[in-house]
């Protein structure tokens, strides 16, 4: 292998091999379980609608086999954007989370809109 090809390859061998610019991002307040209560004040949608979700390193992911699919970010100040999937309905999130408690608004745009308030709760 040649000089100039091994400096090519070096800084993708260091993100295979975990080397230092394959820092891991660091923990977030928020990261835990929690559970999500929607419930909805205008449009079609029932409800109201809950999901297990879990922040690691302030990445939004959902926790359960719920048919869902919540992705997203939690700010280290709190501050939470999100979207969560269920078949071809696609929803908005925002809000803050405080300690173990947090709350914010959704809406669903679409053929049959709807908005609405969540609330969540730290669980364990």
């Amino acid at each position: 292998m040649t000089q100039s090809r091994r400096q090519a390859l070096a800084p993708i061998l260091c993100l295979v091999l975990g080397g230092p610019a394959a820092a891991a991002p660091a923990a977030n307040r928020f990261d835990g379980a929690w559970s999500v209560v929607a419930i909805a004040e205008t449009g079609g949608c029932t409800g109201p609608y809950r999901y297990p979700i879990v922040i690691r390193d302030g990445v939004v992911d959902d926790a359960g086999d719920g048919g869902i699919d919540a992705s997203g970010r939690a700010a280290p100040d709190g501050r939470i954007a999100g979207t969560i999937r269920s078949g071809l309905a696609s929803v908005a999130v925002t809000g803050r989370l405080r300690g173990a408690a947090g709350s914010g608004r959704w809406s669903l745009s679409g053929i049959s809109p709807c908005a609405g308030r969540w609330t969540a709760r730290r669980r364990g």
